[in-house]
């Protein structure tokens, strides 16, 4: 999955979850740019992670800023192949019955 691919997975998340209609576009500001207020900035973090399937933590927050920063954390966080990847019947986080796991 290319940085381009991960920035309209971004834009789609915006659109969909906070009714952004703009494009984005890496350099964009996500408080400034966007006008993102923390409940808006937790839902976006939240929808991305599970677009992609990924887990953000709290390093990775304290280091985005912009749309460019929040498609590079995505980067790093996916398999090497470049492909997001769906729970394993097993994974804690996801279990079977669909529902989310514990909050830890």
């Amino acid at each position: 999955m290319t940085e381009d691919d991960i920035l309209a997975g971004v834009e789609a998340v915006a659109r969909e979850h906070l009714e952004v209609r703009l494009p984005l576009a890496p350099p964009m500001r996500l408080v400034e740019d966007l006008e993102l207020d923390s409940i808006r900035l937790l839902t976006l973090a939240v929808e991305v992670e599970n677009r992609f399937r990924v887990r953000l933590d709290e390093a990775d927050d304290a280091a985005i800023e912009t749309v460019g920063d929040l498609v590079g954390a995505v980067a790093r966080k996916l398999p090497s192949d470049g492909r997001a990847t769906a729970p394993s019947a097993g994974d804690a986080s996801e279990p079977a019955t669909g529902r989310p796991g514990p909050i830890e």
